[in-house]
């Protein structure tokens, strides 16, 4: 479910296939960028943290930067409500701005969502909320993809 707000697009993720089909239609119709990053920088960072939560992440908030963001972020994603609320990030955390091509990205993120939603996949602690059960992770990356996605709006009005 999506709808065009003026500024980006407020889009709900219950599932990996509602994300797979707004990929796919970035991609074919095209979009505009109401933020600062293109689809292929978008689904490489959305990627790298999947990648995370099943590798494990190369360095973790503290753990008292843990424990708040938990308490202050956590429930609302859960919720898939909006976090108005701008913090800064740390530079190993954010999402990159170097340039990566559109179909390349996706094609990154389509296979971090394979592994991601697969049965079997084993999940580390997330980097700033710690450790999370499968339903947590799932719902907390579909905020995180619904979050990211949301500033690319489709040129034909079309969403997912």
């Amino acid at each position: 479910m999506s709808k065009p707000n003026g500024k980006r697009t407020e889009l709900r993720f219950d599932e990996w296939d509602a994300v797979l089909a707004d990929l796919e239609t970035l991609q074919s119709v095209g979009y505009n960028r109401v933020g600062q990053l293109d689809l292929g920088q978008i689904c490489n960072h959305l990627a790298i943290i999947m990648e995370g939560a099943l590798d494990g992440f190369p360095k973790m908030m503290p753990w008292p930067m843990r424990k708040l963001l938990r308490v202050m972020f956590l429930g609302t994603m859960m919720k898939h409500k909006p976090i108005r609320l701008r913090v800064p990030v740390a530079p190993a955390f954010a999402a990159q701005t170097e340039p990566v091509d559109d179909a390349v990205g996706v094609s990154r993120l389509q296979a971090a969502i394979a592994r991601f939603s697969s049965p079997d996949a084993e999940y580390h602690e997330h980097l700033a909320f710690g450790r999370l059960n499968r339903e947590q992770w799932n719902r907390q990356q579909l905020w995180h993809c619904e979050h990211h996605l949301g500033f690319l709006i489709p040129r034909n009005g079309t969403v997912g």
